[in-house]
């Protein structure tokens, strides 16, 4: 998979190519023009939004599960932010932390997403992710520095510079310092070293009394003019600079001037639980709803395919199935031929419930000249059923009642017999009544379970209809 990370400081851009293949990613092209991926066949876009028009909130909560915190803590973040809730878009990150949950809201006003995506989609782009630049630094500083897992990244860009501290993959805080490298200009005017100098230290003392922290910070610094502000600013007491590492053919001084664009590149890839995504719900991208749309009748045109070889596949295994039973049957038709004359007049056929038929009704018959049918169920056995039931004890019978609803004739000489009886009795004890019908139910040898079989109650009278086994 590739995505370009984008990122545009007044009219000028870098851009990123990052791709990823088994886990592994690597930069495939770094530029200033866009004319780069034009080429490309629906590129992925990746921007993000500037430090200064995000809020970063920070809470801690004893909850852990993750349907919990996602149904209390935005309304605690209400209290935090000079916004409705309805007049934001909100990422939240949840961090397990021993017996509590850190939640980390990264949230932008509708206002400066709307305002954003506007400026890239003016410029001809149209950006399927939106991520956030302090977390494209952090990814940035994981991803060429992977030894130092707590740091401060300096990126200087044209007309501000950012700062972000992070710990152990986790941000802690953001900062943006408003003059960059233009500031500076061709030359190093001093007032200008002077007043940076200023800001950086005032920054630096305002993370060290937020953070609690009086060591030393590792710093990386990335972005314009990256090298001589380096060396400016890794003089002053408490900064330690460190180096990045270079990627395939990119080494690292090509490399830390697009770290913001490589950064948005890495965060969508990564597309784990700290990657950010602003374009959710009404800002969902038009060209990620055609892909989710073209995915979905993919997957119906795939499960339709499915079914259908599927369909065929069991219509061809159950056909061979049928042909071979049918084989057996014939077989066993002309094994007893002799014995049951009968057996002649079955016809082969391609139906196997058709032939089975068949020999049902020819053993149902005698052989006789004038072809007489067996004998239906008697009534007698019936009788003989019922008077040594069981459970039929202290219940008083006073109706059987027995009626053959299909038989056999010589113009239907194929017809089954289809015997039904109602039997009516009384009780005054429910349960005794209720034991009846179920042991009619559930006998396999006198009842023909496949038929429906009816209940009626009218207070101690009752009476249950069912169909015999022929």
């Amino acid at each position: 998979m590739e995505v370009i990370g984008i990122h545009k400081e007044d009219s000028n851009l870098r851009i990123a190519c990052i791709s990823q293949v088994s886990g592994e990613v690597s930069i495939e092209f770094l530029e200033k023009q866009r004319d780069a991926f034009f080429s490309k066949k629906d590129p992925y876009i990746v921007t993000g939004i500037e430090g200064q028009d995000l809020l970063l909130r920070r809470l801690k909560t004893p909850l852990k599960k993750q349907r919990a915190l996602y149904k209390t803590l935005p309304f605690q973040l209400e209290a935090l932010i000079p916004y409705q809730l309805d007049e934001v878009v909100v990422k939240p990150i949840y961090i397990p932390n021993g017996d509590e949950t850190e939640a980390l809201f990264f949230t932008v006003s509708k206002k400066n997403l709307e305002n954003h995506i506007s400026s890239y989609e003016e410029e001809g782009l149209s950006p399927e992710w939106v991520s956030a630049v302090p977390m494209a630094l952090s990814r940035f500083a994981s991803f060429t520095c992977p030894e130092h897992s707590t740091l401060v990244v300096f990126h200087i860009g044209l007309t501000k510079i950012q700062i972000v501290s992070q710990r152990e993959g986790k941000i802690l805080s953001h900062l943006t310092l408003h003059m960059g490298s233009i500031d500076l200009g061709k030359g190093i005017d001093q007032k200008v070293v002077a007043k940076l100098k200023r800001e950086v230290d005032r920054a630096l003392c305002f993370l060290a009394h937020k953070e609690e922290r009086t060591e030393d910070r590792q710093v990386l610094f990335c972005g314009e003019m990256s090298s001589e502000i380096e060396a400016l600013l890794s003089k002053d007491q408490g900064l330690i600079s460190v180096h990045g590492e270079g990627r395939g053919g990119f080494s690292w001084d090509m490399v830390r001037p697009f770290a913001i664009p490589i950064g948005l590149a890495l965060d969508s890839l990564k597309n784990d639980q700290m990657s950010i995504q602003f374009r959710q719900g009404d800002y969902v991208s038009k060209q990620c709803v055609q892909t989710l749309k073209r995915k979905v009748l993919r997957g119906i045109c795939i499960a339709a395919a499915l079914f259908l070889f599927t369909t065929i596949a069991s219509e061809l295994f159950f056909s061979k199935k049928e042909k071979t039973l049918l084989g057996h049957v014939e077989s066993l038709v002309e094994r007893y031929q002799e014995d049951i004359p009968k057996l002649r007049d079955i016809a082969a056929k391609g139906n196997l419930k058709e032939v089975m038929e068949d020999i049902h009704h020819v053993l149902r018959t005698t052989q006789g000249k004038e072809n007489y049918f067996a004998s239906p169920p008697l009534v007698s056995n019936l009788l003989a059923f019922l008077s040594t039931h069981p459970l039929l004890e202290d219940i008083e019978l006073t109706q059987i009642d027995y009626e053959l609803k299909k038989y056999p004739t010589t113009e239907k000489p194929k017809e089954v017999y289809l015997p039904k009886v109602r039997v009516s009795f009384t009780t005054p004890v429910a349960k005794k009544a209720r034991a009846f019908h179920d042991a009619i139910v559930e006998n396999e040898s006198i009842v023909n379970g496949s038929e429906e079989i009816d209940w009626k109650r009218n207070d101690d009278h009752y009476e249950i209809a069912f169909y015999l086994r022929t």
